[in-house]
């Protein structure tokens, strides 16, 4: 097994700056309407539509539907087509959806004239300048494509030149990966003062454009701070007695320091929050231990513990101009070093922190380890894996990374794929540093999950609802292959079942051989599925295609609200997930 161990120890205020923004929802966002007439002054060949669908391998396949929505509206392009868009001065984040057909390009150049490459660069297995999201020459951290064809989003916060610093991408996301972090930009910047989208070739279609532009003034402050720090041991005091009092007073500065010296204690703000900007805040603690924060009598962060990152714990609250109470709960345990901090945004406001610098302190280094695919076979991995929005850990479960940077999870006990992904394989730090308690894998690249089901059933009535699991299911174990892909076999009333993912074509083709008497596959579940052509399906809105036998015939059902795509499981099944 190949191992990597790296220690990342960035500057923790830097990046504590950019968490607010560069995860922001369209709230306080304006949108750049996609439609001819719109936003955008239109120069070459584009048109307007309400969706848009593209094949992964067919240049000049491009489907239409006419425009009925306007605020919905889909900009396609072809090559030379150029949009351009007033944004206004002040440093500005952008986000948008776009789609390429395969050798599609374009620019997005912002203001400045800094361009962002968008690229077909899905398949490329070297990381270079001509990588989507490459920025004035600086190579992304990483691929994180999508095939041609699919809706990708790119999110990037840009700090505009000064006469005192070059022009900065604070932090550029791609399909939900970090690509580009803190990066200056060395080129002078141009005239262009708006932003343009620009078509070099193929054809690109882009979708819910929206911005936001920053400035640095600090509309809320702390007013009227008293402190009182309390004795207290690692566990939560059930009371916050008189007698256990240390020390009590007025202060002017929000800060950790008023229990130095002590091993464990507990801290309690309370002051006012003074606003002159009504309007939805963004309020972020950064602690070690636990903390919790109320506005005007209400919880805005529960009482909770925070991991050895410091990391940062939003809560959002709407604020109105004037003052408003609030109270700051900070419990420091015995083996944590004391780190206190809290962070506010708003709408067309720079994150800034409302603490004094020295009460945020660097964490200590933690070591990323990774497992990583650079051999000639796949690498295995069993751990538990977290999935969002299930209490309880997945215990039994396989990852394989293969060297074609190809990646994906079994659930053993139910038969099921649970999560694909490309790019850098695994993050066990969370099994193998210190004591590895959580003992939970996290893939490196952006992440496609399934509902994690059972994979196959038996059903006898075609209208009823797909199982979570199957009882009789039985995992006997897998054998590898040359090139180390393990073919795992189940039992099912009597029948052996075998399952093979192996990577196909920049995806992944998967093989489930079985005979089952009333036994279905199901291939994939979604809120949508639709042909795009025999063979050929996209899911949940284009987010990634399957492709089966175009002779064959599989079954699309809607069953609670949900559709699924079946194959009876009688002999061979076999099928492309393309992402």
């Amino acid at each position: 097994m190949k191992i990597r161990i790296a220690y990342q120890a960035g500057c923790l205020l830097l990046a504590a700056g950019f968490a607010f923004t560069v995860h922001a929802q369209n709230e306080g966002m304006t949108q750049l309407p996609t439609h001819e007439g719109g936003a955008f002054q239109l120069t070459g060949n584009w048109k307007s539509a309400q969706s848009v669908m593209m094949s992964p391998d067919k240049s000049d396949f491009v489907k239409t539907i006419a425009l009925s929505d306007k605020a919905k509206g889909v900009l396609l392009g072809s090559s030379s087509a150029k949009a351009t868009a007033e944004l206004g001065a002040g440093d500005v984040v952008l986000k948008l959806d776009f789609m390429l057909s395969p050798t599609g390009s374009a620019l997005i150049k912002l203001p400045g004239g800094y361009d962002i490459k968008l690229m077909d660069s899905w398949k490329n297995t070297k990381l270079d300048a001509t990588a989507s999201g490459s920025v004035g020459g600086l190579i992304p951290l990483k691929n994180a494509s999508k095939a041609p064809g699919l809706w990708q989003q790119l999110l990037v916060q840009f700090k505009r030149p000064t006469s005192a610093s070059a022009a900065q991408v604070e932090k550029l996301t791609l399909n939900g990966s970090v690509i580009q972090e803190n990066a200056f930009l060395s080129t002078s910047p141009s005239s262009q003062a708006g932003l343009t989208l620009e078509v070099t070739s193929g054809n690109v279609a882009f979708r819910n454009i929206y911005y936001q532009l920053l400035n640095d003034t600090r509309p809320l402050v702390l007013k009227n701070l008293t402190y009182t720090l309390y004795k207290a041991g690692n566990d939560r005091p059930k009371a916050l007695l008189s007698e256990a009092i240390l020390k009590k007073d007025t202060t002017s500065i929000l800060t950790r320091e008023w229990g130095v010296g002590n091993n464990s204690f507990y801290l309690v703000y309370e002051g006012t929050m003074e606003v002159a900007q009504e309007g939805d805040y963004l309020i972020q603690l950064v602690y070690m231990s636990n903390a919790s924060l109320e506005v005007d009598g209400k919880k805005v962060l529960p009482y909770q513990w925070n991991d050895f990152q410091q990391n940062y714990v939003p809560g959002t609250v709407h604020l109105t101009k004037g003052a408003h109470l609030f109270r700051l709960d900070y419990h420091k345990f015995s083996w944590r070093r004391a780190a206190l901090g809290m962070f506010v945004s708003t709408q067309g406001v720079r994150p800034y922190p409302l603490h004094v610098l020295s009460s945020v302190p660097e964490p200590q280094p933690i070591p990323t380890i990774e497992v990583a695919t650079t051999g000639s076979k796949a690498e295995l991995v069993r751990s538990f894996i977290q999935r969002e929005g299930e209490k309880n850990k997945r215990t039994h479960c396989l990852s394989v990374g293969t060297p074609a940077g190809v990646h994906y999870s079994l659930d053993l006990n139910r038969g099921s794929l649970l999560q694909f992904w490309k790019g850098p394989f695994a993050d066990v730090t969370d099994m193998w540093y210190e004591r590895g308690e959580p003992q939970i894998l996290h893939p490196m690249g952006t992440t496609t999950t399934t509902k994690g089901q059972v994979d196959w059933a038996v059903l006898t009535d075609m209208n009823a609802a797909w199982p979570d699991s199957l009882a009789p299911l039985i995992y006997k174990g897998y054998r590898l292959s040359s090139e180390g892909i393990p073919t795992t076999t189940y039992r099912l009333n009597n029948a052996d079942i075998t399952d093979e993912l192996t990577p196909d074509n920049g995806g992944l083709t998967r093989t489930i051989s079985g005979n089952i008497p009333n036994g279905y596959v199901r291939l994939v579940s979604g809120n949508s599925i639709s042909q795009l052509e025999k063979g050929l399906y996209e899911v949940n809105g284009q987010s990634y295609f399957v492709r089966v036998d175009a002779k064959g015939k599989p079954v699309l059902r809607t069953v609670g609200g949900q559709q699924e795509l079946l194959l009876p499981l009688s002999g061979t099944v076999r099928y492309s997930l393309i992402w």
